[in-house]
């Protein structure tokens, strides 16, 4: 029996050792080897969770800029060692940012990676966050849905991957769901507005649609500086401090973007009125 327990305090205190090694690994100031420096992976030192370079080149300037994000930690193979996983973004001198991730774990006393996570430019496919739960790694990333383009994402795409064998696997199929759900507003009869409090995770939002009439005037206002406001339909628009004032020019439906810019989930009051 003692020795049962000597083993299993060895064990346990070896497993710490190892998780407690790869939280000591200064991620920060590290050298990553990322796709978007080239068509193969190109080593590159962040300092500060950054890396920027610029070259003179004939005729233009060629920029190149590397950011890695805060680092997640939890065990994806039941051995109950730690592995990080950690998100970059990289920028070669154009509008695209291309995210990539990558996993981390200890073998034999050394850090190794384990596995790649893809990742895209922007809307296409661009990684949003990744967190390790229950021995999976559960992975964010962005898509254009229907209306967006490279700038704007509509839908979040969920896919959990498995560590096996040294390689991360799909496990099932991925989860979709919109960044900016719709609900339509109607006001109570004989009121001209409606003031409602409604919950927007991180960096997501709502859309609210409603009718109008040609030449009403729609004013939109919101209680926090976090949150902003668009209009996705032409009018003439006037923003001020959290609020925005259109002059309607048809009738028919207008559709309100309340959005939360906030990196936590927050409570956001709306005020609507048409006159």
């Amino acid at each position: 029996m003692k020795i049962l327990i000597a083993v299993a305090l060895t064990f346990a205190a070896s497993a710490s050792l190892f998780a407690q090694a790869i939280r000591d690994v200064d991620f920060r100031n590290f050298t990553y080897s990322p796709y978007c420096a080239g068509s193969t992976p190109e080593n590159v030192t962040v300092i500060n969770d950054e890396f920027s370079e610029e070259k003179q080149e004939d005729g233009y300037v060629d920029r190149f800029y590397f950011k890695v994000y805060q680092p997640e930690y939890g065990d994806l193979n039941g051995d109950r060692l730690e592995e990080a996983v950690i998100l970059s973004v990289c920028n070669t001198g154009g509008t695209g940012n291309f995210s990539e991730g990558f996993v981390f774990g200890t073998s034999a006393k050394k850090l190794v990676l384990l596995g790649r996570i893809p990742g895209g430019d922007r809307a296409y496919g661009g990684l949003r966050s990744a967190v390790i739960k229950n021995g999976l790694l559960v992975v964010e990333s962005n898509d254009v849905g229907e209306l967006g383009g490279a700038c704007c994402p509509e839908v979040i795409v969920t896919t959990t991957y498995r560590l096996e064998g040294g390689k991360l696997s799909v496990v099932g199929v991925p989860v979709r769901r919109e960044i900016f759900p719709v609900e339509r507003i109607v006001f109570k009869r004989g009121t001209s507005g409606i003031t409602f409090t409604t919950r927007l995770p991180a960096d997501e939002g709502k859309r609210f649609v409603l009718g109008a009439r040609a030449g009403q005037t729609l004013s939109v206002s919101v209680n926090s500086e976090d949150a902003s406001l668009r209009l996705l339909e032409d009018a003439n628009v006037t923003f001020g401090i959290n609020n925005f004032l259109a002059r309607l020019p048809k009738t028919g439906d207008y559709t309100i973007e309340v959005r939360n810019n906030a990196a936590t989930e927050m409570d956001v009051q709306v005020n609507i009125k048409i006159q």
